[in-house]
């Protein structure tokens, strides 16, 4: 298989792992949560809450491992890649800051998962609240990467 076209399916992979992840998150911090919970038909909505959030913990964690392999093999084949964290072009300013943004929303989704079992067998307003933020914020970094992504 000739070089161009396995960077190409490498790309295509990333994309593809970027809007599972953050799509995920988007979807149900703006649709299915709030949906959820003004819905009357739902008799427990926080029992069909933690089941699609069960599911969709599933494909962030398989496409936070396959971002990273996949910007990995990126980065290696980067002639404008010169570090994790370098800061001595707009490229890498933009490529750094983005990396920043997905350590901290891989530490969310960990802290949220926390949040969230604690929520099962403590289901207070408090802790609730804090994880309905932490997804906030996760949905917001996640905006500013797609931004960033852009960009480069």
């Amino acid at each position: 298989m000739p070089q161009p076209l396995l960077m190409d399916i490498v790309r295509f992979l990333h994309n593809l792992f970027t809007s599972l992840w953050i799509g995920g998150i988007l979807t149900l911090a703006i649709v299915i949560l709030p949906g959820i919970r003004k819905n009357p038909k739902v008799s427990a909505p926080m029992v069909v809450a933690d089941i699609i959030q069960d599911r969709l913990s599933i494909v962030a964690f398989i496409s936070m491992a396959g971002l990273a392999i996949t910007g990995i093999l990126l980065g290696r084949s980067s002639k404008s890649f010169t570090g994790l964290f370098g800061f001595d072009t707009p490229y890498m300013t933009a490529l750094s800051i983005k990396h920043i943004l997905m350590i901290l929303m891989v530490v969310l989704a960990f802290v949220r998962r926390w949040l969230n079992k604690r929520i099962k067998t403590e289901p207070t307003a408090s802790l609730q609240k804090a994880s309905g933020g932490v997804l906030i914020l996760n949905s917001l970094f996640g905006v500013v990467v797609l931004f960033l992504s852009a960009m480069l």
